[in-house]
């Protein structure tokens, strides 16, 4: 019968997968493993404060930076563009929540624009981020 297939050329080469799916799962494994670690935003310098639980499901990130700089999700904005921003993200996810990372020196009345807009896009959850002290 090996004969017969060899000269009909009727045998069929099958396709050995287990090392292309050991090479996807451990891709998969370590993906899974630093997802976590990355953050997101713009690196500026938090105030601290004493920890808090914070769930970031369904968020977006707008920093504030020092000199009236604004940013969401690393974009740079201004506060026309943020209102208009956080109310499409509303529009689509109903369960949107806002974190605002503000620098320590940042005034004040910054943060509180941030804030209004975010009201003013009927956020509901709205989380101040701060470093452990």
């Amino acid at each position: 019968m090996d004969t017969l297939r060899k000269n009909n050329h009727l045998t069929f080469s099958q396709v050995n997968i287990t090392n292309l799916v050991d090479v996807a799962l451990t891709l998969v494994i370590i993906l899974l493993i630093i997802a976590p670690f990355i953050e997101q935003g713009i690196e500026v310098k938090l105030p601290a404060s004493s920890p808090g639980k914070v769930t970031v499901e369904n968020s977006t990130v707008i920093t504030v930076a020092p000199n009236d700089v604004y940013y969401v999700d690393d974009k740079k904005v201004t506060l026309r563009e943020l209102y208009n921003i956080v109310r499409e993200k509303k529009k689509a996810d109903a369960n949107l929540s806002v974190i605002v990372k503000g620098d320590e020196s940042v005034s004040y009345k910054n943060i509180v624009r941030v804030l209004d807009i975010s009201k003013k896009c009927e956020i509901e959850a709205i989380g101040l981020a701060t470093q452990l002290e």
